[in-house]
């Protein structure tokens, strides 16, 4: 009786080893895009609370406002979006996130907050999700006194 391993065995020991890891690096990809998802919600929210804390402190006189797209929310500075504003701030979602749905009352997709009083007309919710999994997802809701949360 010989000692040591068949062919047969070595193969069968390398197809375990490589099912292992297939179903441990698709666990580790789903886990880092829920990770970035619950990222950029709470990176959109700040952005969020930062333009309503501006508005309200009176930061040069002006009121602030979120543009929302695809791919990016943007901080800007007065009462309308103007993409070619220097002073906008842009908040690049990762690749792996995308703004799937804006439903803010009027339409659109400009969240402005009112002088004094940081209150919105433009209130609603925006949906973040993990493109290519729609049933991965988080909501902001935005209410009318301008305060923002994700469920």
């Amino acid at each position: 009786m010989s000692k040591g391993f068949t062919l047969i065995e070595i193969i069968i020991a390398i197809a375990i080893i490589a099912a292992l890891a297939g179903i441990s690096a698709v666990s580790l990809g789903t886990t880092n895009r829920q990770e970035a998802l619950h990222m950029e919600v709470g990176k959109v929210l700040s952005l969020l609370e930062q333009a309503r804390a501006q508005t309200v402190s009176g930061k040069g006189g002006n009121a602030y406002g979120v543009h929302f797209e695809e791919d990016r929310a943007v901080l800007f500075s007065g009462s309308v979006y103007s993409a070619s504003n220097s002073a906008n701030i842009p908040q690049v979602l990762h690749k792996a996130v995308s703004i799937s749905a804006i439903t803010l009352v009027g339409g659109g997709s400009d969240v402005v907050f009112k002088k004094l009083t940081g209150e919105t007309a433009q209130n609603g919710t925006v949906r973040l999700s993990v493109r290519n999994n729609a049933n991965a997802s988080s909501t902001i809701t935005i209410a009318p006194t301008g305060i923002a949360y994700s469920n």
